[in-house]
């Protein structure tokens, strides 16, 4: 009995000490979130943003660990395989429901088996950008011209398979509009070059273009929120103007590593509905172009994240993108 008691005892040590870390209040050790991007862009800020507030609110340090790559699957395989106990975070944004559609069997994570949503952010909308220039007034405008003369207009975007280049697909495909894609090395290029009159239209967001456009260099035909924009009450949305299926936001959020227990992310999502009230934390996403939307809730995000996955599938498939 001696013997066998012996053997069973590293076991029984294994044990006791799995069962002392479960005992421990989450969060037992700093919290780290992975922004699958390099340091400077709007997920890096909006982690930022959030980073030291979300640490006051949990008693534990926050840090943020930029881990660029691979149009975002590094970071995002990277947290998906990390323990599933909430002190390892992904900052998702759209692409964490586009990638999957790109690059099909290139893709190490399932978003919906490897990910438990915690909390939604922010969002913003697109803008339907002309040149000053350009005789359009309005989105129907565009259409109108696209349909008189098919692939003699151009509209940019910041690279295939970019957001900005998904939304144009999406409007083609909504419209029967037939434009001449024109990928750019980034969303700032093609702007700029719209700007100057090298392309004809483009979509991005307003904190991208508000330089330009205040300048009056260039012209908003309408954007994608589901109500005007109080920063640009003159501008229509799309189903203002008649176009359907264009109601489509940006959006930003925090999601865990899957087996995350609900406790820990309800603690994390209750931390963020005050973290997301700090006026400080507003005003910074302010500046990128972001606000906080009524529901910062889990459920609310897991929304977004479902109805992108099958959106953006369904364009990719349709104008048949294909990324080397």
């Amino acid at each position: 009995m001696r013997r066998h008691f012996l053997r069973a005892l590293p076991a029984l040590a294994l044990a006791m000490t799995s069962l002392a870390a479960q005992a421990q209040p989450y969060p037992s050790q700093p919290v780290r979130i992975v922004v699958p991007y390099s340091p400077g862009g709007s997920s890096d800020v909006l982690a930022r943003a959030i980073g030291d507030e979300l640490g006051k609110a949990l008693g534990q340090a926050v840090i943020v660990d930029n881990r660029p790559g691979a149009g975002s699957m590094l970071g995002t395989q990277f947290v998906a395989g990390e323990k599933a106990d909430g002190h390892t975070l992904l900052l998702a944004d759209v692409p964490f429901a586009i990638v999957p559609a790109l690059y099909r069997e290139r893709v190490k994570y399932h978003v919906e088996r490897d990910f438990a949503p915690v909390a939604l952010l922010g969002v913003s909308p697109a803008y339907l950008f002309v040149n000053a220039d350009a005789p359009q007034r309005s989105a129907a405008d565009l259409v109108q011209a696209a349909k008189a003369a098919p692939a003699t207009i151009s509209i940019g975007s910041g690279g295939n398979g970019s957001l900005t280049h998904m939304m144009a697909e999406l409007f083609m495909g909504s419209t029967g509009a037939q434009l001449v894609h024109v990928p750019y090395k980034g969303a700032g290029a093609a702007i700029t070059d719209l700007a100057a009159g090298q392309i004809q239209s483009g979509f991005t967001t307003m904190a991208s273009a508000s330089g330009l456009y205040r300048a009056g260099k260039l012209r908003a035909l309408a954007v994608t929120s589901p109500e005007r924009q109080k920063a640009t009450p003159d501008v229509p949305t799309f189903a203002e103007s008649g176009i359907a299926h264009m109601t489509v936001q940006s959006w930003w959020g925090l999601v865990a590593p899957a087996g995350t227990s609900a406790e820990v992310r309800q603690r994390l999502s209750g931390a963020m509905r005050q973290v997301l009230q700090m006026p400080a934390v507003r005003a910074r996403f302010a500046t990128a172009g972001v606000e906080v939307p009524a529901d910062t809730g889990a459920a609310a995000l897991q929304k977004y994240v479902q109805e992108d996955l099958a959106r953006w599938r369904e364009v990719v498939q349709r104008a048949d993108i294909r990324i080397p």
